[in-house]
């Protein structure tokens, strides 16, 4: 199991607006039913994506771990992410509004009141794969494992990304009361701080990286 999996996982966790989207589906009429396909829409759909990914590199017999192939798509990756984090921190990017904007409330209202498959699209575009995805099926790939190990980490990888929100679902589950009280402080400090969540998320993955690639071409 590569490192950089796990990291990249949990650097892939802290989603403000999946927070909301679990928050807007409280409200449904069924909202067990709804959580459950929020849930299996997107994981499947991540997890088929990375699959697919492993599976068609597979064959080309890939094997740059330990070379500076490897080492220059960390730094490069890495770089990617602090720039990112440095245009969210500074306001040269913008993250999409919680609380401003006909669209986005127009989504949160129609979460409200979802259908099965609404809730499914739902969990896939709330967990569509990004930067972190890239680089950790990179990782995954430049080992040159065989083809159960790499499914093993995509899953591990999908494990670690959902964990929060397949955490909550189970805590609804067993007490209602107490989940929807957890969720909506979460979903407060989610739309109060959302950039700081999101440039931490970016800055401590993208040190890592940058300073693990460029110890990779000096070393």
């Amino acid at each position: 199991m590569s490192f950089d999996v796990i990291v990249l996982a949990l650097a892939s966790a802290p989603r403000p607006a999946g927070v909301a989207a679990l928050y807007a589906l409280l409200r449904a009429a069924h909202p067990r039913r709804v959580l459950a396909a929020y849930v299996l829409g997107g994981l499947a759909f991540s997890v088929a994506i990375g699959i697919l990914v492993v599976a068609i590199f597979h064959g080309a017999g890939l094997d740059y771990r330990d070379s500076d192939v490897y080492s220059a798509i960390a730094l490069a990756g890495g770089i990617l992410a602090l720039s990112f984090a440095a245009g969210v921190a500074t306001g040269r990017r913008q993250l999409p509004s919680r609380s401003e904007g006909a669209e986005e409330s127009a989504m949160i209202r129609r979460l409200r009141r979802p259908s099965l498959a609404t809730a499914a699209l739902a969990g896939v575009l709330t967990h569509l794969p990004g930067l972190f995805y890239v680089l950790a099926l990179n990782a995954i790939i430049a080992g040159h494992h065989s083809l159960l190990d790499e499914i093993v980490q995509v899953l591990v990888f999908n494990a670690l990304w959902f964990a929060g929100t397949i955490g909550f679902v189970v805590i609804f589950l067993l007490r209602p009361g107490a989940a929807r009280r957890a969720l909506a402080r979460a979903n407060d400090l989610g739309r109060r701080h959302s950039r700081e969540i999101t440039v931490g998320a970016f800055t401590v993955a993208g040190l890592y990286l940058t300073i693990k690639g460029g110890i990779g071409l000096l070393g």
